[in-house]
C-alpha cells in the first residue's frame, strides 16, 4: 500500500516538511530531570528525526509558574533554561528533522495551589477551584506566552505550537462552558477569542514570519455547553489571519467521559470534523 499524499512534502510557514508525519506532544518524564534528562530526550527525538518524521513536537512547557501542570512543572520562562534545550535542538537537526515546542498553560487543570482560569469554576477531574484572571493578569499571561516562544527560537526550536485545546487554559476561554466572564473577554466568541488571538498576533509580531506557528485546537469538547460548531470554524478562521501557519487538531477534553483514545475508538472517528474545518482556511490542518 502506497501513500503518495502522507509522504509528499509539505509547507508549513516559514518550514517545508519532508512529508506530512508528525510526532504529536508527549510528555516522556525526562523533560524535569536536568541535563541527563535533556541528553536523553535528544536522543529520543533524534532518533524519530532520522527514521523520517516530518516534524516532531515536545511536550508541554508552561509560559509561567501558575500555568504549569503542578508546582514544579516544567517551564520556559527564563534565558538560563535555553542551554537544557539546545542539545536537542541540535540532535534534531543534525539528524536532518524540525522540531517545535509546545507552550501549554494548563489553566484550572493544574494541581498546585496558583491555578488560574478564566472564571473561578472547578474542573470535575480537580480538587481545587481556580482564580479567575485578572485583566492585568491576562496581559501578564499574553507576554508569558510571547516569551517563551522567543526563548525558543533562541534555543533552536523551528517554531512552537500554542496549546488551545485539552481543557487547558486558552480552551477554557474559548468555552462558554468554562467562561462565565461578563467583561471584554467573555460572552460573544469574539470576546471569548480575544486572549488566544490576542497571544497568536504578538507572537507573530515577535517572531517575525521565519518562525513557524502551530495551535492545537479540539475539533470536538465532548463537554456540556462546550464550544459551538460555527464558533469553532469562526476562530479558525480568525487563527490564519492572526498569522497562525497550521492548525493541529484533536478531540475532547480530559474531563470528557467519550472515549478519544485510539484504542478506544474506530479508525478515523473525527475525519469529517477535521474535513469541516480543513474547508474553512488554507492552511495546513
Amino acid at each position: 500500500m502506497s501513500y503518495p499524499l502522507l509522504l509528499s512534502p509539505l509547507r508549513l510557514g516559514p518550514l517545508t516538511l519532508p512529508n506530512r508525519v508528525v510526532m504529536g506532544a508527549m510528555h516522556t518524564g525526562l523533560e524535569g530531570m536536568g541535563p541527563e534528562g535533556q541528553k536523553r530526550l535528544a536522543a529520543f527525538f533524534a532518533e524519530r528525526a532520522a527514521g523520517g518524521t516530518g516534524l516532531l513536537i515536545t511536550g508541554g512547557y508552561s509560559p509561567n509558574a501558575a500555568g504549569g501542570m503542578s508546582a514544579h512543572d516544567n517551564t520556559l520562562d527564563s534565558e538560563q533554561q535555553i542551554s537544557l534545550h539546545l542539545p536537542v535542538t541540535e540532535a534534531v537537526h543534525r539528524a536532518g528533522g524540525r522540531i517545535l515546542l509546545q507552550i501549554l498553560h494548563a489553566g484550572r487543570y493544574g494541581r498546585h495551589a496558583a491555578i488560574v482560569a478564566p472564571s473561578a469554576l472547578r474542573a470535575p477531574i480537580s480538587r481545587q477551584e481556580p482564580a479567575a484572571l485578572t485583566a492585568d493578569g491576562i496581559e501578564t499571561t499574553t507576554g508569558d506566552f510571547v516569551r517563551s516562544a522567543l526563548l525558543a527560537r533562541q534555543a533552536g526550536y523551528d517554531g512552537v505550537e500554542i496549546m488551545g485545546g485539552g481543557g487547558y487554559l486558552l480552551a477554557e476561554f474559548l468555552s462558554p462552558a468554562t467562561n462565565h466572564r461578563t467583561d471584554q473577554w467573555g460572552g460573544p466568541i469574539e470576546n471569548r477569542a480575544r486572549l488566544p488571538l490576542d497571544i497568536v498576533r504578538r507572537m507573530r509580531a515577535a517572531v517575525g514570519p521565519g518562525f513557524a506557528l502551530v495551535f492545537r485546537l479540539s475539533l470536538l469538547d465532548l463537554v456540556a455547553d462546550g464550544l459551538a460548531d460555527t464558533d469553532r470554524l469562526w476562530f479558525a478562521r480568525a487563527l490564519e489571519e492572526a498569522g497562525i501557519d497550521a492548525i493541529n487538531t484533536h478531540s475532547g477534553w480530559h474531563e470528557a467521559q467519550i472515549p478519544t483514545i485510539a484504542a478506544c475508538v474506530p479508525p478515523m472517528p473525527f475525519a469529517e470534523f477535521a474535513g469541516r474545518l480543513r474547508r474553512q482556511v488554507r492552511i495546513p490542518v
